[in-house]
């Protein structure tokens, strides 16, 4: 008896359990990354070789997007001095300059992180693209962008 229930428990791991490689395609779409600071995270690229953006609205209410790794585990510093974003309902651009932090080391043209300078509550929730961003060797261009505001805690 003992014997039949460890095969069936091995088959029905065999079966549903998650493949060794976290990014195939027939993992039953279990594999989820999280945001690093509760925001919403918008993939760049391929899922698993592109890149993720971290997309928040601060206690200032100021716009935050974080530019993050493949698997949204850690920042990746970019050149770029600001980020662009045309938005759809009134056709404005919306800039977001690259933020210094001495406490990291990161200075405009070596940052993760990108904020705008003024209040965007009342924009919300926003729809536009974004126009071009460079991220080590591949830039995206014109990427559909969406933000409806953080999500509940």
């Amino acid at each position: 008896m003992h014997f039949f229930f460890s095969l069936f428990s091995t088959a029905l791991l065999l079966l549903f359990g998650c493949s060794t490689d976290p990014h195939s395609s027939d993992h039953g779409g279990l594999h989820i990354h999280q945001p690093l600071r509760g925001g919403v995270l918008m993939e760049l690229g391929k899922h698993g070789s592109g890149y993720n953006l971290e997309i928040l609205q601060n206690t200032n209410d100021q716009l935050e997007i974080f530019i993050l790794d493949a698997h949204a585990e850690n920042y990746v510093r970019i050149s770029q001095p600001s980020i662009e974003l045309t938005l759809t309902d009134s056709n404005q651009t919306m800039s977001l300059g690259a933020v210094a932090d001495p406490a990291t080391g990161e200075t405009v043209g070596n940052s993760a992180l990108f904020r705008t300078e003024s209040n965007i509550s009342k924009n919300i929730p926003l729809q536009g693209i974004l126009r071009s961003l460079k991220i080590g060797s591949k830039t995206y261009t014109d990427q559909p962008f969406e933000f409806s505001g953080n999500p509940p805690n």
